[in-house]
């Protein structure tokens, strides 16, 4: 073997940057309710933060930013409809919101109504109430 031929320190082929967008976006669908950053989900598609960037600007035409939130206002959502959310500041803290005025945003913008009023909508009848 030739001395000054370099050789890859490792066998694994790169990833082509669907493979490394399809793992972005499933370590956010899997990560929704941890604390998780733009360098999280850059690592966890083998990349750096701004090939990330980059990547998720040619591919989907938003920031990984965007879909973390996009897809944690869903699955708040979906809390919602199965009646499982008591208020707008304990599902905007369980998403990792800090200002759940943010939150309530967010979630008007994407659904034309606010959570407060979801929640309202779905929350259980109680048995004392129904009597």
């Amino acid at each position: 073997m030739d001395e000054s031929t370099p050789t890859s320190a490792s066998a694994v082929p790169a990833k082509s940057p669907t493979q490394q967008f399809a793992a972005a976006e499933d370590f956010i669908r899997h990560n929704l309710l941890q604390p998780i950053n733009l360098s999280d989900i850059a690592s966890a598609a083998g990349v750096n933060t701004r090939s990330l960037q980059r990547l998720f600007r040619r591919l989907k035409g938003v920031t990984p930013i965007n879909v973390l939130l996009d897809c944690r206002i869903e699955a708040a959502r979906k809390i919602i409809e199965n009646g499982d959310a008591m208020s707008v500041r304990e599902l905007a803290a369980r998403f990792h919101f800090a200002n759940p005025g943010r939150f309530s945003k967010l979630y008007r913008e994407t659904f034309a109504c606010t959570p407060s009023q979801d929640i309202r909508l779905y929350r259980p009848v109680d048995a004392a109430e129904a009597d």
